[in-house]
């Protein structure tokens, strides 16, 4: 079993990859590193021992071992940090702002928006008096913005359209944020500073949120969380470790 234990893992990967795929609604993201990392670990298996007998090569392929080894460490103290950090925050707001997560073929929102669209709704039944910020562009592969479908989704479960505010021009996270921003300050005719913001986004998707609000000026701010459906939690989990390194160092 343990010869053939990279072949295990790598076909585990790629059946997980496609299964997940076709039973979502909508290409899930990260998809294609993931399927790579599996076709890898098949690849690997049979050249592994060309690999060993070349002592130029070998050397270089241990440096590479223990490289990763380093870089999964770190991976794995940064999901903690993921998995650890607070999510579901039931306080007071004055501002609710619903962040983007994508469109499934019919132009609704995918799996993923509609948890955190249900997350809002559970957390507006005790006080339904609050402004809901609905922030999201349109992507290169959907048909209108995603807080347009956001905004139809909520008024189908009777929101209030009058507390609906659309901002459909951001393309990440950190646009949701600064764009958001704007369109709170100007309803509100308050500085940012000065109000509370629930950021309501997915359980995985939390911490780094609150790293981007943060940058964007965000003072008193909490999160309510959805919780993703449980056959997305090993790619989404995974994707947002790497999607936290890219934001600190990029956004």
């Amino acid at each position: 079993m343990k010869k053939i234990l990279d072949i295990i893992i790598g076909m585990i990967i790629i059946v997980y990859i496609s299964l997940t795929n076709i039973i979502s609604s909508s290409k899930i993201s990260f998809s294609i590193p993931i399927f790579i990392l599996g076709a890898t670990l098949i690849i690997y298996h049979f050249i592994k021992k060309r690999i060993e007998s070349n002592k130029v090569i070998y050397r270089y392929f241990k440096i590479l071992k223990v490289l990763i080894c380093i870089g999964f460490i770190f991976f794995l103290g940064i999901e903690i940090s993921i998995i650890n950090y607070p999510k579901y925050n039931k306080g007071n707001a004055d501002y609710i702002i619903v962040l983007g997560a994508g469109l499934d073929t019919n132009s609704t929102p995918n799996l993923i928006l509609q948890g955190r669209l249900d997350a809002v709704l559970e957390y507006i039944k005790e006080d339904g008096n609050r402004f809901i910020v609905l922030s999201g562009g349109q992507g290169s592969d959907e048909r209108l913005p995603e807080s347009h479908a956001m905004k139809k989704y909520l008024l189908n479960r009777g929101v209030d359209e009058k507390k609906i505010i659309i901002e459909d021009k951001s393309r990440n996270t950190d646009e949701n944020f600064k764009f958001s921003k704007v369109k709170i300050e100007e309803n509100s005719g308050k500085s940012l500073d000065k109000l509370n913001v629930k950021i309501v986004t997915s359980d995985f998707h939390a911490l780094r949120s609150s790293i981007l609000a943060k940058r964007n000026g965000y003072v008193n701010y909490s999160n309510y969380s959805s919780h993703t459906i449980w056959y997305l939690i090993p790619i989404t989990y995974t994707r947002e470790a790497f999607a936290i390194v890219k934001s600190i160092i990029f956004d």
